[in-house]
């Protein structure tokens, strides 16, 4: 009898164990705190660059952030320009386009939530044609570019043609910068096509815009050059290859 009341006691002492511990791991269940759900509550738009050139195209791109500040997994992305005109912005993919000059503010919305950008869009350095050395057949002519602004424009990537406006276009190799106040000269002999005795040219910039632009019908005597006051370009007093043009008073 004393053996088995002792067994009793152990075996009814462990299954109070059992239940305790039970007991104390339901409380501690109860005690958990759910996981807080995590919302977007805020968007950043990001650009390359704060400024575009006129006729460069970018990519905006939108991260969004939680209550904590920490980036979140983005929903359907609406993108859209105050002014188009300005700069466009395709609404589904953030591609943007430098339309005009100008300044306006590009805006992604996701959930109703809206990040925003300001972008400026400014005009192609002002680079001209300033003399122009035609010699016909002879291919010795050159021609000779003027930078007017107050920085070294680089040429890089720049292009020209000629009459033939879809022929084979001269593309300004690496290297080629003009120095602020500063002159280029471009031997005909590199050229893809000739200066004739009548012709015209067409300077694009780098994204593809119309800078400047030159016609002449007959050979000059001396050179054709950009003088003050005068519709350009005109014949030159002489030639003054690479730098400021001899003007006829």
């Amino acid at each position: 009898m004393t053996h088995s009341y002792r067994a009793y006691l152990t075996s009814a002492r462990a299954i109070a164990a059992a239940l305790a511990v039970l007991a104390l791991s339901a409380c501690s269940d109860d005690d958990t705190t759910a996981p807080e759900t995590r919302v977007l509550t805020s968007v950043r738009v990001s650009l390359p660059g704060a400024a575009l050139e006129l006729g460069q195209t970018t990519g905006a791109t939108a991260t969004g952030f939680d209550q904590k500040g920490d980036t979140i997994a983005l929903g359907t992305v609406t993108w859209a320009s105050d002014t188009p005109t300005i700069a466009a912005i395709v609404p589904t993919t953030g591609f943007v386009f430098a339309v005009s000059e100008g300044t306006t503010r590009i805006t992604a919305t996701i959930d109703g939530k809206v990040g925003e950008r300001t972008v400026s869009v400014t005009k192609s350095p002002g680079i001209r044609i300033n003399e122009i050395q035609p010699r016909g057949d002879q291919p010795t002519g050159w021609l000779e570019f003027f930078n007017p602004t107050s920085a070294t424009v680089d040429m890089a990537g720049w292009t020209m043609v000629d009459a033939n406006f879809f022929g084979t276009p001269f593309r300004f190799p690496a290297g080629s910068t003009i120095p602020a106040g500063g002159f280029l000269v471009v031997e005909e002999s590199s050229l893809p096509f000739g200066l004739d005795e009548a012709d015209n040219l067409h300077l694009f910039s780098r994204f593809g815009v119309q800078v400047d632009g030159a016609f002449w019908a007959s050979q000059p005597a001396t050179t054709l050059g950009l003088c003050p006051n005068q519709a350009g370009p005109v014949v030159t007093e002489a030639p003054t290859k690479g730098t400021a043009n001899a003007c006829r008073p």
